[in-house]
């Protein structure tokens, strides 16, 4: 599986370090690198949108290394574009369905997905959210029980797990990954590490058992500026999704 470099940040500043994650991870590996200006999220957007749409016309499958969430947009709009019927399944933490800007951030790219690229919400899932964050506004769950987004929360990964696999049993299948999916006193090389999430084993568990289907991946939220903790973890997820 070919790897290529995405390091956007459009965290308004929040997020800034994760562009520079792929320095350590894909150290002594084959990849590709986008070049991105940082300091124009319009013109960013632009260069994601432009920049990586020959992959899904290859017929190639394709990991994305961020940068923020906020780059899944442009690559997703591209995924969708080339893959009328497609799906989307997303690790995350949050929901990332806030009202989105006109180029959308970390915080709301999910939504602008639905809102602006007109993609149903029942071809959405969303895994590890977590419950009782103070980080996940009541809003985005109501917006995606409106849009019949379906979310499976952290703490009933394993009775539903399932659902997973059959979420990418048809179709064409874009996997977006962000790592604060796992438990933080796994991982804290993250912007917004979350206690009560998933383990190493549910996720390799689940990953090794839906990697087939999926033909593009992201892995994005990786910031070593936030802490060092879980860099293997990252290194192990990067490996199951290339291998």
């Amino acid at each position: 599986m070919k790897i290529v470099c995405v390091p956007g940040v459009n965290g308004l500043g929040v997020t800034k370090g994760v562009e520079k994650s792929y320095e350590e991870v894909l150290k002594g590996k084959d990849f590709e690198k986008i070049d991105l200006n940082n300091e124009d999220i319009v013109e960013q957007l632009g260069q994601i949108i432009g920049e990586t749409k020959k992959y899904f016309d290859s017929g190639e499958k394709v990991c994305f290394f961020g940068g923020d969430h906020s780059i899944s947009y442009g690559l997703v709009l591209n995924f969708f574009e080339k893959n009328k019927d497609g799906k989307l399944l997303v690790f995350d933490a949050h929901p990332d369905l806030m009202e989105p800007m006109p180029e959308p951030g970390h915080e709301e790219w999910l939504r602008a997905v639905v809102d602006k690229l007109g993609i149903e919400g029942n071809r959405i899932m969303v895994v590890g959210v977590r419950r009782n964050s103070e980080n996940v506004d009541l809003r985005e769950i109501e917006y995606a029980k409106e849009k019949e987004i379906r979310i499976i929360y952290s703490d009933e990964f394993e009775e539903r797990k399932n659902e997973i696999v059959e979420f990418v049993s048809s179709g064409e299948i874009y996997c977006s990954f962000d790592i604060d999916v796992f438990d933080s006193g796994i991982l804290d090389c993250t912007g917004y590490p979350e206690a009560e999430g998933l383990t190493e084993e549910q996720v390799f568990g689940v990953l090794e058992e839906i990697g087939e289907r999926v033909g593009f991946w992201d892995l994005v939220e990786i910031n070593f500026d936030e802490g060092k903790k879980g860099e293997e973890v990252v290194e192990r997820v990067l490996g199951i999704v290339v291998d």
